[in-house]
């Protein structure tokens, strides 16, 4: 879970001042964190418990289902407020998903003190009771209050101190129950649609109408049994999966000893093998040593890792940003190094549920609800329904009371109005459409973790894309390098092995990594191998060799040229003998997306000092080299390759002073290392497109969908893969956005806006001095990196939603930034995909409606959607499924809600001269006519193309009731017409009623009625399901294909075939007259054109593509906030955003020899001319300047 940066402080004073401001009633916990939540203290009241006793027996039971459902009400019954120190109970709620726990409080003495510890805990989270503060609060961990140097001053815990701690933070396991059989059935049991069910089984039971009664039971047990089985199957497989238990070597009270996994506690001291082959069971610091770790079960990428030990420093230690000291849990530890013995030595820090790990079981354990409209909409509409169920069953008592029925029959049919208004196949028919989709995603090598997640993808219109192992290949492949010399960059070269081995840049390379030997073989970054293998230099490694003489330490890695390179024709460099060149790697700081850089001190052999060799972000290694060894074309060069897509990377040297000690080296701090390097030069890398990614745009573009990329690479690299690939499309302009704290006395501005045009030949820009006035129309979209994001975040909340809103490029983005910009983009009211490999993107991944995780590896789950084919093709082949899911899943709603009202039309009708459907002709209706497709909807396959309008969303809009409704109203008239044409005919005879009597009498208009119902059920059916444009033809779904062509047939032949036999046994009284069959037949088909015109050409034709976008536009205006933000920026009237004064600044540049003050004239003289009342700044060389300008100039 990610934390928001002070939260530990606010805690403290948030909960200590809400517990006194409401008496420890209606407080807080965890604010400012994601799980803030209410908390209420609640103990049992034994007159509640004999009211709500009473209450059970009145109600025949109901009332336990109410208690049931909703915790608020059970603790309103059965429980009493109290204080929350004196509280038996607490309730949770969570007012971000409106969810609501109830957890029982555990009062535990403390041993050896006179005191009782209070606790509760919560989606596996452990709240202990402060004092202090008079409230509950998470359990901290205890590195959260350590420095790094308070690690080193761990000796081992005691006795005492291991019973305290292990009584604190519990065992070290994951552990994961699995629900007992009993528990889940009444769980199933007690769901609404069951209990309904229940009901429906029950009074049909009653009425004798025991066929299709057993059948709803036989399909209930079966939905309950296999719902059950599969949520104990999960379980299972997740705690088989996540348990690990194994034997450790730990320092305790000085001594070492071995004990199981299960019993180590933080502070414990931890001595890892360096041979490897083991996994993690604790998260743990390194304090001696260094281990190289396969981390993707965390990460989803299966890159070796290099961890080292924590610099002994007075520093704050930040568990969430000094990644590369922590030893994490679930991750295997290939190989170790240390400069002694065969151990390497860690500190536990968190164990159990609050390891990394931990929290990834947890996020799988306890999803967020899903935010699907369908479901609420669902749960409303049942409630409308219930609600005319109750008037027809009003309308029902009343007939059969008039037309003098028997108690019996006057109950039991009013009874029985409330099973046609709710159809008890529509839970099933929606788990089928799922099921469905799901098979067909894994055709498609797509699985589907949730299937839920699968309707969410219908509705998407945004989807943001890691860059590299995403839109790009994961490999990078080497370009060149450039050199710089005195200040001044060299010719490129393409291949860096042609450099002689004194060449900084090229020994950078060779030092600057992470890399070992594993079997023989170079594993590491894959960026670190092609560097490496491009010098062709070796790589040696010495783990238990002990002091190395020619260095006088123990030196566990070395690299040295290959036999012959070239020197450049120095006999001496620094002292050392070129053919004797060997450089010791004596200390790492692995790369880290944090800090954009990685630092490794080395030394020469035979040298008399020690080296620092730093590369990672040109801007990152820049910014603490010596200015006069940077190029004063840096800014160009660099913009020249990252504009070409390439991935730029700047590489620095430093020589420590002479006769330094090793000892006094490593005590100095990483700042100190690097601080005064010389800058190198540039190690150019090519990453290129996936051929796939061009063909998924392209897809997403068409249907309108917004596509935009986020990604921790450079800026101006990740605005040309844009273009190359045309995530911007050609069309759009791109604004850089830049934000830098700004203190104005005139104005106290606090933030300062730059806005530039990164492409344009001027690189003409924009700066907003004041405050943001308007918007432009124009086709823009902005780019905007990790430091300007933030800044604009925490201090411009309405500028960041307009960055968001038209933002396409987000470069520079940590991962806890990623998963901002995804719930920002939420809170605007898009539905996004995320689409990323799986590395640093796992966050982003659970965070959006969907994300697809382009990894197998185990972190992946932790995404609804993995995708075996590494590449984003999946992309618009899930949004097309989800469309088609959910078109299905409201064709099943339509359908289902048809047939209940249909029938509950046609019943109501025949009640009023007394009589009623056989069991055989409900037979018919309900199995054949309508639980074979609502089950079989879903079974139709998502279009081949992927449609401009999005599908409607909302169950309850306008469209879909609007369908439903006058779907209705016309079988109303068929019934109707039917009625009356056949009580109109010579050969009529009325309907005798007998009281009691089943099956009744046979009738001419409970026979032509019940055929008009079963028509419309067939029609519905077919209309309902129709295929364009989100889902394939109806005869592509050959089940449902088949089961239209013998349904249509079936309801002919029912309506024309004469025999007394056929007759009685479906209670039916046929006309005598062929030609009144004839005619009935008609009206039936021209019923069936009437409502597929009315439905495909009038609803879908017209109003779904041409009226509703009229009325949106032109009538309704925006709703939601991006489209109100929309609005905004396209009837802004100029563009760019204008501050309070219109001044021209021009910073400029050099020509030539032109002397600065008259470039000044000329440029603002031009610039006069061309651009009225706007705030700009040029900045570049003569290659950025227009050719007209120059040419005043």
């Amino acid at each position: 879970m990610t934390k928001k940066q002070g939260v530990n402080v606010r805690n403290n004073l948030g909960d200590a001042e809400e517990g006194k401001k409401h008496g420890c009633r209606g407080a807080r916990v965890n604010i400012g964190d994601l799980d803030e939540m209410e908390i209420s203290g609640y103990e049992l009241c034994p007159m509640r418990i004999i009211g709500t006793s009473i209450l059970i027996l009145l109600s025949f039971g109901l009332a336990i289902v109410l208690i049931t459902w909703k915790k608020e009400i059970k603790m309103k019954l059965l429980y009493k407020p109290v204080q929350l120190v004196q509280a038996k109970n607490v309730l949770l709620k969570d007012p971000r998903f409106q969810q609501v726990f109830e957890e029982a409080v555990v009062r535990e003495k403390c041993p050896n003190q006179n005191k009782i510890d209070l606790y509760f805990i919560n989606k596996k989270n452990k709240y202990i009771w402060d004092e202090s503060i008079q409230m509950f609060r998470k359990l901290r961990n205890i590195d959260e209050s350590l420095n790094q140097a308070d690690f080193f001053k761990m000796q081992g815990l005691t006795p005492s101190e291991v019973k305290e701690r292990l009584r604190e933070f519990g065992e070290n396991i994951i552990k994961i129950s699995v629900p007992p059989v009993l528990h889940l059935v009444i769980h199933e049991g007690l769901n609404p649609f069951f209990l309904f069910q229940a009901y429906t089984v029950i009074l049909w039971t009653l009425q004798f109408y025991w066929k299709f009664a057993v059948i709803i039971a036989v399909t209930s047990v079966i939905s309950v049994t296999v719902s059950v089985w599969e949520t104990r199957r999960q379980n299972r497989n997740l705690r088989d999966k996540m348990k690990s238990e194994s034997k450790v070597r730990v320092i305790r009270n000085n001594r070492e000893i071995e004990l199981s996994s299960k019993e180590l506690v933080p502070g414990d001291q931890v001595l890892f093998p360096t041979n490897g082959g083991y996994t993690v069971e604790c998260d743990s610091v390194l304090v001696e040593g260094s281990c190289v770790v396969n981390e993707s079960m965390l990460t989803g990428e299966s890159i070796p890792v290099t961890k080292v030990s924590v610099p002994d420093e007075n520093v704050k230690f930040n568990y969430d940003q000094q990644r590369q000291y922590i030893l994490y849990q679930g991750t295997e530890v290939m190989q170790g190094k240390t400069r002694q013995g065969n151990y390497c030595k860690a500190v536990v820090i968190r164990t159990g549920f609050l390891t990394t790990k931990g929290e990834l079981v947890r996020a799988i354990l306890f999803p967020p609800p899903l935010d699907f409209a369908f479901y609420s909409d669902f749960l409303k509409s049942v409630r409308v329904f219930l609600c005319l169920g109750l008037i027809g069953m009003t309308y029902s008592l009343y007939m059969w009371i008039s037309i003098g029925g028997s108690f019996r029959e006057c109950l039991l049919n009013s009874l029985d109005i409330f099973t046609f208004v709710v159809n008890p196949m529509l839970p099933p028919a929606l788990t089928a459409n799922n099921a469905f989709a799901q098979k067909r995603l894994q055709k498609e090598g797509i699985y589907c973790l949730h299937t839920k997640h699968i309707n969410l993808c219908g509705g998407i219109d945004v989807v943001a894309f890691d860059k590299t192992g995403t839109l790009t290949e994961g490999d990078l492949d080497l370009a060149g390098v450039c050199e710089s010399k005195e200040g001044q960059f060299q010719e490129s070269v393409s291949d860096p092995s042609t450099l002689p081995s004194d060449s900084l840049l090229v020994q950078t390379m060779a030092s600057c990594h992470s890399l070992v030997k594993i079997e023989g073989e170079l594993t590491g970054y894959p960026m670190d191998i092609k560097l490496f293998e491009a010098i062709n230099w070796e790589l040696t490694e010495q783990r238990h060799s002990g002091s190395n003489p020619d260095y006088g330490i123990p030196t566990p890695t070395l690299v040295s040229p290959p036999k012959g390179q070239k020197n450049g024709g120095n006999t001496k460099i620094g002292g050392i003998a070129p053919s004797n060149l060997e450089i010791a790697l004596l200390k790492q700081y692995p790369f880290d997306s944090a800090v954009q850089r990685m630092t490794v001190v080395a030394k020469k052999k035979g040298a008399q000092y020690y080296s620092v060799f730093v590369k990672g972000a040109p801007e990152k290694v820049a910014s603490f080299c010596r200015s006069e060894t940077i190029p004063a074309d840096f800014n160009n060069l660099l913009q020249y390759y990252t504009k070409q897509g390439f991935r730029v990377i700047g590489a620095s040297a430093k020589s420590l002073k002479h006769g330094m000690k090793w000892s006094e080296v490593d005590e100095l701090n990483r700042t100190q290392l690097e601080e005064g390097s010389d800058f190198l030069g540039l190690i150019i890398m090519q990453n290129l497109v996936k051929k796939e990614t061009y063909g998924a745009i392209a897809e997403l573009h068409a249907a309108d969908i917004i596509t935009l990329m986020v990604t921790g690479d450079n800026i101006q690299t990740a605005i040309s893969v844009g273009r190359d690939c045309e995530l911007v499309k050609p069309d759009q302009t791109i604004i850089r956005v830049e934000a830098e704290d700004s203190t104005s006395g005139q104005t106290g501005q606090q933030l300062a806006v730059t806005y530039s045009l990164p492409e344009s030949e001027t690189a003409s820009i924009i700066q907003d001095t004041a405050q943001m006035q308007n918007m432009t129309s124009e086709n823009y979209v902005f780019a905007c990196d990790g430091k300007s994001f933030n800044l604009i975040r925490s201090k411009d909340p309405e500028l960041f939603k307009r960055i968001v809103h038209r933002g396409k490029v987000f470069a520079r983005m940590l991962p806890e930034q990623k998963i901002e910009l995804i719930e920002c983009l939420k809170g605007l009211g898009r539905q996004v995909i995320m689409c990323g490999d799986g590395c640093n993107d796992c966050g982003a991944l659970k965070t959006a409606h969907a994300g697809i995780s382009l990894s197998m590896a185990e972190a992946s789950v932790a995404a609804p959607f993995t995708s075996r084919n590494v590449n984003i093709s999946c992309v618009p082949y899930v949004i097309r499924e989800g469309r088609a899911t959910m078109v299905s899943a409201f064709a099943s709603f339509k359908f289902g809600v048809a047939f209940c009202f249909t029938q509950l039309i046609s019943v109501l009708m025949v009640f009023y001269i007394g009589t009623e459907p056989s069991d055989n002709q409900y037979l018919v209706v309900d199995i054949g006519l309508a639980a074979i497709p609502i089950l079989l909807i879903g079974n139709t396959g998502p279009a081949d193309v992927l449609a401009k309008r999005k599908p409607t969303r909302h169950l309850l809009s306008f469209l879909p009731m609007f369908s439903v409704v006058s779907f209705l109203f016309f079988q109303t008239i068929a019934y109707i017409f039917i009625w009356f044409y056949v009580r109109s005919q010579d050969w009529f005879v009325e309907y005798q009623f007998v009281q009691d009597l089943y099956p009744p009498n046979t009738s001419y208009e409970q026979t032509n009625i019940f055929l008009y119902a079963c028509a419309a059920s067939v029609i519905g059916a077919m209309i309902f399901s129709k295929g364009a444009p989100y889902r394939k033809p109806l005869y592509s779904n050959v089940i449902m294909g088949l089961w239209a062509v013998a349904a249509s047939a079936t309801v002919v032949f029912m309506s024309l075939y004469k025999s007394q036999d056929f007759a009685e046994r479906l209670n039916f009284k046929i006309a005598p007259h062929f030609e009144f069959q004839i005619i009935a037949v008609i009206g039936i088909l021209i019923n069936f054109l009437f409502c597929f015109f009315w439905e495909v050409y009038l609803l879908d034709g017209l109003l779904f593509q041409k009226v509703l976008p009229w009325y949106k536009e032109k009538i309704r205006g925006p709703n939601l906030e991006f489209e109100h933000l929309e609005r905004e920026l396209s009837n802004s009237s100029v563009w760019p955003p204008l501050g309070k004064n219109n001044d021209i600044k021009v910073v400029g540049c050099k020509v030539g020899t032109l002397a600065r003050t008259d470039f000044d004239v000329f440029v603002e003289e031009y610039f006069r001319e061309t651009i009225d009342e706007q705030v700009c700044r040029v900045e570049g060389s003569t290659q950025d300047i227009p050719s007209q300008m120059l040419q005043r100039v």
